[in-house]
This record gives C-alpha cells, sequence and structure tokens, in this order.
C-alpha cells in the first residue's frame, strides 16, 4: 500500500513531457546546481558570523560524513530501482540506474540544515537551509530521478546524522572542558551569600 501511494505520490509531482521548458528549468536547476546556492548562503553566514558558525559547520561536515556513508550501506542492501528504470513518469535529468534509496542530495542537505538547526543561535539560518532541502527534494522527483519516500527517507536519514554529530560534539566538548582539571574552579565568596 506505501509502496502504491509512493508512485502515485511521484506521478502527481513528476513533471510531464508537456510541461514549459522554464518549469524543467527551474527543477533542474535546484536538483542540480543549488549547492552553488548553499555554497553562497554558507559563505555569507561564515562571514557574518565568523567564529561562532564553526561549531554547526564542523557538525554539518560530520553529519555529510555519516549520512553519505549510510546512504552507500541502505542503498546496497536495499536496492530500489529508480522510477524510470521502471518506465513511471518522465525523466528530465540524465541520470544513472543506481539505487533510488535513499537519496543522497537530500540526505546531504538535510545533514546540513539539520546540522544548524540543532543549534541555538543558528536555528534562523538553519530554517533558511531546511526550505532549500526541501526544495532539492521534490526537485528530485519533479525531475524523475527520485520516489517521494527516497527523498521524505533522505533528509530524515541527514536529520539523524546531524544529531549523531552534535551528540560527538557534545562528548567532545564535555571531555575537552575537563581535561586536565584537578580541582574545580573556585567561587568567591560573593557568589555563595
Amino acid at each position: 500500500m506505501l509502496d502504491t501511494l509512493d508512485r502515485q505520490l511521484f506521478l502527481l509531482l513528476n513533471a510531464h513531457a508537456d510541461a514549459p521548458r522554464w518549469w524543467i528549468g527551474l527543477w533542474t536547476f535546484l536538483a542540480v546546481q543549488a549547492h552553488w546556492l548553499l555554497l553562497v548562503l554558507l559563505a555569507v553566514y561564515v562571514l557574518r558570523r565568523g567564529k561562532a558558525s564553526l561549531t554547526p559547520l564542523l557538525a554539518a561536515v560530520i553529519a555529510l560524513a555519516l549520512g553519505a556513508v549510510a546512504c552507500e550501506l541502505i542503498g546496497h542492501f536495499w536496492n530500489r530501482p529508480r522510477p524510470f528504470v521502471l518506465g513511471l513518469g518522465f525523466l528530465h535529468l540524465h541520470h544513472g540506474p543506481s539505487a533510488s534509496f535513499p537519496s543522497s542530495h537530500a540526505t546531504a542537505y538535510g545533514a546540513i540544515a539539520f546540522s544548524f538547526l540543532l543549534m541555538a543561535g543558528h536555528r534562523a539560518f538553519g530554517c533558511i537551509l531546511l526550505v532549500l532541502a526541501v526544495l532539492v527534494a521534490v526537485a528530485r522527483v519533479v525531475v524523475g530521478v527520485h520516489y517521494p519516500m527516497d527523498v521524505l527517507f533522505g533528509l530524515i536519514l541527514g536529520g539523524l546524522a546531524a544529531s549523531v554529530a552534535h551528540y560527538v560534539f557534545a562528548r567532545a566538548g564535555r571531555r575537552h572542558a575537563t581535561r586536565g582539571m584537578i580541582v574545580p574552579p573556585q567561587t568567591s565568596g560573593k557568589e555563595e551569600q
């Protein structure tokens, strides 16, 4: 039943052969070239926020690596054919017949977005990145290379990878903060009164 719903949603979102060229061009840009927009957004953010942006940025790098490994493992064990391999819908983007599930693009964009969303002080920027991640995920369906469940699970997998990355950073931060401390910090008498 879920597979049937996934196929129906794919056929609903996938751009038809007679769709306007600008429509297909817009979604193709988002599906393939949105990383340039992402890089500009990240560069501007880092330039504006400075050192404060390093922790979520490093967490994003770790989350990207974790998400990529997870995608490869899942795709190896569950080799779901892409829609165009089965003759479904219209393909508007040249693509090989690699495993469809999960979407590595959605995983990567989700990992980056959630790396910022999970950190206080960076959530507004994380929301902007999440909007971009959702647009890229939808674009991968519109151009015919993924099913909706592929990209939805990719976004979730990216969020999980970001959560693990933040957990690793939190553990490393606690270890670093307590390393070398022989005596706990002393408080002044004024603070105790």
